[in-house]
């Protein structure tokens, strides 16, 4: 069995999860980390034998680091990745992949120009009740789907947006606010489950926390199927609530809360997952929505780099989401509807 050595970039709240995944993992191990941070970083290099480098030029430069972990803000992403790419490393990148269409552009250049893959955490797509939902929809088992809506009604208080540097909230390194950084998730499991928008009208507003992005917002939805639908996602409510999707459709229902199916009415008895589908996701335990999630994503991406395969959620696939958030927000600067793709 092929093992892969494991760069980490970053040494945040993110990459602590990262390193968790990776212990599951048999054909990884981390031996590098870079963070200009020296405590943080040096820290969490010891505590797992790897070692710890100031800048990403000196992990890069080291032989036997075969994949690039970013846990960076979102928008350092495009050039991080691309010195990765062009040092001959798989890159996996935290969501968003970047803050721009452009970035994201040009993150996937670089990996396809240097034979390397791209691949984006998006873990939420691998619980056992998100992919029975997908299937479902696939099989045609709630009839047409006519509503598709997504809520992430979370509390973030001030503390988080002023701590890790105050770069959470910003339009430069986090891309936005309550959409781009947590309802992302959320977003990209309605998009995933239903297939693509094609229009959005949206408002977006600071209404609770003092930072330059959103942190809430409300936005209509015309998937490109004929669907209607709905996303709120807001960082200001007074407690955190299950994010949550739901789908009608003219025979039958479903409403993901978290990672578990609360509402469940397709049409017949059987259950829609295959035994690809079933080993390709798991069951959470109660009180853990995604915290394996991670895991199982992890796992399938280095199963993929030792098979010579597509790792699950390419850069060109991650770009969907980031896609819909910037119509969102481009709508909500305008006042107007904006239609997708973006020009």
């Amino acid at each position: 069995m092929r093992e892969f050595g494991v760069g980490l970039v970053g040494a945040g709240t993110i990459s602590a999860n990262h390193v968790a995944a990776l212990r599951t993992v048999p054909e990884a191990r981390l031996v590098a980390v870079a963070e200009p941070r020296e405590e943080a970083g040096r820290t969490l290099a010891e505590e797992n034998g790897a070692t710890w480098y100031p800048e990403i030029d000196g992990l890069l430069a080291r032989s036997g680091a075969d994949v690039i972990i970013l846990g960076t803000p979102s928008g350092m992403h495009p050039d991080q990745a691309t010195l990765a790419a062009q040092a001959g490393k798989h890159v996996i990148t935290e969501k968003p992949m970047a803050i721009t269409l452009d970035g994201a552009d040009r993150m996937i250049a670089a990996c396809r120009d240097a034979g390397v893959t791209l691949s984006c955490i998006f873990q939420n797509r691998f619980t056992r009740d998100a992919v029975r939902l997908k299937r479902a929809v696939e099989q045609g088992r709630l009839g047409r789907p006519v509503l598709g809506n997504a809520f992430v009604h979370w509390n973030r208080p001030q503390e988080y947006y002023t701590s890790a540097g105050g770069w959470r909230g910003t339009y430069e390194l986090d891309g936005g606010g309550a959409l781009m950084n947590q309802s992302i998730h959320t977003i990209d499991l309605l998009q995933w489950i239903l297939g693509p928008v094609e229009e959005v009208s949206a408002y977006t507003g600071t209404l609770a926390r003092q930072i330059e992005a959103e942190d809430t917002a409300s936005v209509t939805l015309r998937f490109a199927s004929g669907a209607l639908g709905g996303i709120q996602g807001s960082t200001s409510a007074h407690r955190s609530r299950p994010a949550r999707v739901e789908i009608i459709g003219t025979d039958g229902a479903a409403v993901l809360e978290g990672a578990q199916l609360t509402a469940w009415e397709p049409v017949g008895d059987s259950d829609p997952l295959s035994a690809e589908d079933v080993a390709r996701s798991h069951e959470p335990e109660e009180g853990e929505p995604w915290a394996r999630s991670h895991e199982t994503q992890f796992r399938l991406i280095f199963e993929a780099l030792r098979d010579g395969t597509v790792p699950p959620v390419p850069g060109e696939e991650a770009r969907n989401a980031l896609e819909l958030i910037l119509a969102i927000y481009a709508s909500a600067r305008t006042g107007e509807r904006v239609r997708l793709p973006l020009a």
